[in-house]
């Protein structure tokens, strides 16, 4: 995982590390939250958003990294004229992890945030 993070570059991967924190830290709340008495249904809702906001914003933060990474390998291969295509092939390969690891966040926090929704509305309306 280090290793990733290295390559990925440490500036993206940190962030997009640090919004898998954030919806963990999200995740429990709600799930805390779920079962506290005075929580309303908007107010659960309204929180389950969030870990799709920070899981959309991680795939879309690896997405920008990949592009910048593609524009820094487009520059030096132009600079530096003839380079062997499996040169090419493990830029590509390092190119993929930081949007690999946004996008798992993504599946994550949309599965997540699916099942939490419809629980919460299921909660609401045998109160009802």
């Amino acid at each position: 995982m280090f290793k990733h993070w290295i390559e990925g570059g440490p500036f993206f991967m940190s962030l997009i590390y640090i919004m898998w924190i954030i919806v963990i830290i999200f995740f429990v709340k709600s799930i805390i939250n779920y079962f506290s008495p005075k929580a309303t249904e908007k107010f659960l809702l309204r929180q389950s958003s969030w870990i799709l906001f920070f899981g959309s914003f991680a795939f879309l933060t690896g997405i920008f990294a990949q592009m910048v990474g593609f524009y820094e390998a487009m520059h030096a291969i132009q600079q530096g004229g003839d380079i062997s295509p499996a040169m090419i092939a493990g830029g590509f390969q390092v190119s993929l992890l930081a949007p690999m690891y946004g996008f798992f966040l993504l599946l994550l926090s949309a599965l997540y945030w699916f099942l939490y929704r419809k629980t919460v509305q299921k909660k609401f309306a045998k109160m009802q």
